[in-house]
């Protein structure tokens, strides 16, 4: 069974804090599709879920989500690289 979006974006949030903390490096983690429908606990990912994800990630944390074809970015909404 999938978990919820709330755990899901709790979660991604968790990896991108920790990945900067460790590697000091910039707040951009990109996460392979197998990898996340792990994550999720999920075998599809169809509408509403990826917007769902990508607003609460946005409105809870300031993260921007994107859908690419190999991979799921994760990243804070600022300027962190001037």
């Amino acid at each position: 069974m999938p978990i919820s979006v709330d755990e899901i974006v709790d979660e991604l949030e968790s990896r991108l804090k920790d990945k900067v903390r460790l590697r000091d490096s910039e707040p951009a983690l990109t996460i392979l599709w197998p990898e996340f429908y792990e994550l999720c606990q999920m075998e599809r990912f169809k509408e509403p879920r990826p917007t769902q994800i990508r607003e609460r990630a946005q409105d809870k944390y300031g993260l921007i989500v994107a859908y690419g074809e190999k991979i799921v970015l994760v990243a804070h909404d600022r300027n962190f690289a001037p």
